[in-house]
């Protein structure tokens, strides 16, 4: 029969093992709580952009392209812990799944980010100018459109919430349309002057960066999708796909 003296080691190594877990739940909340307050200042960078360029508001203009330097620094500070994560604790399955996730969800909003910076200097590239009504219509849809799917994107990483893949994926069809739509009017512009050529040219580009904002939101859906479950949403259907050797 083991003596007290004798089961001592093994009870000190399960309690260490329980410290060690904690931790790194511990971090991983932390981590979380990072991406979500990255996720939020992208959010705002988005509409603060459109707000901008519609307004025509310089100041506004010039305060989202600041702003984008913390949304950088947040980044690599997910970037690190992530980095350190995986080298202290080597996670496996689902803890693994989670750190990789929100690695690449990290980097999705800070593409986000420096397009709603794009956005953000078109504002000054097309002062004193004003925009087109119908332009403008379109453009303040699109930017609805881009911060809302946005949110919705953080929202499912918040949550662990898969099911928003499909809907995200819906409301991108609506952005392509909206894209779709300002491409039609503006190269149904007749180019007065050289002026115009110009307007349409950046008006145009601003319309490419709102789509590819609201595709990262889908993407950040399908990782959050890949966290919780270990599968990829295959485009065009119903049916996920099994993720590697990941488990």
């Amino acid at each position: 029969m083991a003596t007290p003296e004798q089961e001592e080691p093994a009870m000190t190594i399960t309690t260490g093992e329980e410290q060690m877990r904690k931790s790194f739940h511990e971090h991983l909340e932390e981590l979380r709580g990072t991406v979500i307050r990255l996720g939020a200042l992208t959010t705002e960078l988005v509409a603060a952009a459109t707000q901008s360029l519609l307004d025509g508001d310089l100041a506004l203009a010039e305060q989202a392209v600041r702003n984008d330097d913390v949304i950088d620094a947040l980044t690599h500070t997910v970037e690190d812990d992530c980095f350190a994560l995986l080298a202290r604790q080597q996670p496996m399955a689902t803890d693994l799944r989670t750190i990789l996730a929100t690695l690449r969800i990290a980097h999705e909003l800070e593409r986000s980010a420096d397009l709603s910076v794009n956005i953000a200097k078109a504002t000054r590239r097309l002062w004193p100018g004003q925009l087109d009504p119908k332009v403008r219509g379109i453009v303040d849809q699109m930017g609805r459109q881009a911060t809302n799917q946005t949110r919705l994107a953080l929202d499912a990483y918040a949550d662990a919430d898969p099911t928003w893949a499909r809907a995200l994926a819906d409301m991108d069809d609506a952005m392509d349309d909206l894209t779709k739509s300002l491409f039609r009017y503006v190269l149904s512009l007749a180019p007065a002057d050289e002026a115009t050529v110009q307007q349409a040219v950046q008006i145009a580009l601003v319309g490419r960066h709102y789509e590819r904002i609201a595709d990262h939101a889908v993407t950040i859906a399908e990782r959050v999708v890949f966290m919780a479950t270990g599968e990829y949403p295959v485009h065009g259907s119903d049916r996920p796909e099994v993720a590697g050797d990941i488990g």
